[in-house]
């Protein structure tokens, strides 16, 4: 029976990160290229997206400091920088620049020629963003952050065109068995109590989302605090709060430190 449920998450945990279509039920890029004999025409939209997202995604996995991070948070962080962009969306000109592209790539797939080849790669990126807007932003391996071990991840992407780089966060719920790029900045209508506990304290602090933060768990020995992340943004020998979540959507201030003085809790005790 317990090996049934481990086998039922695991199956939960392929679904919810790979979506609900067709082609999202595949792994790997390899798996998914030998099916496409059974690709048919309506579906190259979501057949290539879908191969490169696993190709983006695969060779991240390359790097030897990401080489224990699951591909699927990898999956997760290429589908969140680079969505899909429908063909019926395209103009004129990039349509047909995608039916060029999907002429090549029809004969690479049809002679199984698929691996390891710049040519079949640029039509490709070709293929999933002809016009060259979208697709100008990449994940940058080298950002990619383990922020709490196989829990809370943080990446970076980088516009190419504009030179732009902008942080993005995934967290791992475990309780619900799902993958969820997050805000780790509290939104402000729902969180008026945080926002006015910070003013308090520091009524000029100011949130820098140019670095990433240091992120820990609550501590395990606690069943009331063990699901929380506090999270500590970079400090620039300025003033400098942490807070907690368990949910990323509901902040709690913990501590403030104001320039050059020690560290003060500010959370109300618990009612016991």
């Amino acid at each position: 029976m317990k090996r049934n449920i481990t086998i039922l998450f695991a199956l939960l945990s392929v679904s919810f990160a790979f979506g609900q279509g067709k082609y999202g039920k595949y792994l790997n890029s390899k798996k998914l290229a030998l099916t496409y004999k059974n690709v048919k025409p309506a579906e190259k939209d979501d057949y290539y997206q879908q191969y490169y997202w696993l190709v983006k995604a695969e060779q991240l996995k390359t790097f030897p400091h990401l080489a224990d991070v699951k591909p699927v948070v990898l999956y997760e962080f290429v589908k969140k920088v680079n969505p899909q962009n429908p063909t019926k969306k395209l103009d004129e000109r990039g349509k047909e620049l995608r039916r060029t592209a999907e002429l090549s790539l029809d004969q690479y797939f049809k002679n199984k020629n698929f691996q390891n080849n710049e040519i079949l790669l640029y039509n490709l990126e070709t293929y999933v963003d002809p016009s060259q807007g979208e697709y100008f932003t990449k994940v940058d391996a080298e950002r990619i952050k383990q922020l709490v071990p196989k829990e809370f991840f943080g990446f970076a992407s980088l516009n190419k065109k504009t030179g732009e780089e902008t942080n993005y966060y995934l967290w791992v719920d475990k309780k619900k068995d799902k993958y969820k790029i997050v805000d780790i900045i509290p939104n402000e209508k729902d969180n008026k109590q945080f926002y006015a506990s910070l003013k308090q304290y520091l009524p000029k602090y100011k949130f820098q989302k140019k670095f990433m933060p240091t992120v820990k768990k609550g501590s395990k020995s606690d069943k009331t605090d063990k699901d929380f992340f506090y999270i500590m943004p970079f400090e620039e020998n300025k003033d400098n709060i942490e807070y907690k979540t368990d949910d990323f959507e509901n902040f709690t201030l913990s501590q403030v430190k104001r320039e050059g003085e020690a560290w003060i809790g500010v959370e109300k005790p618990k009612n016991k």
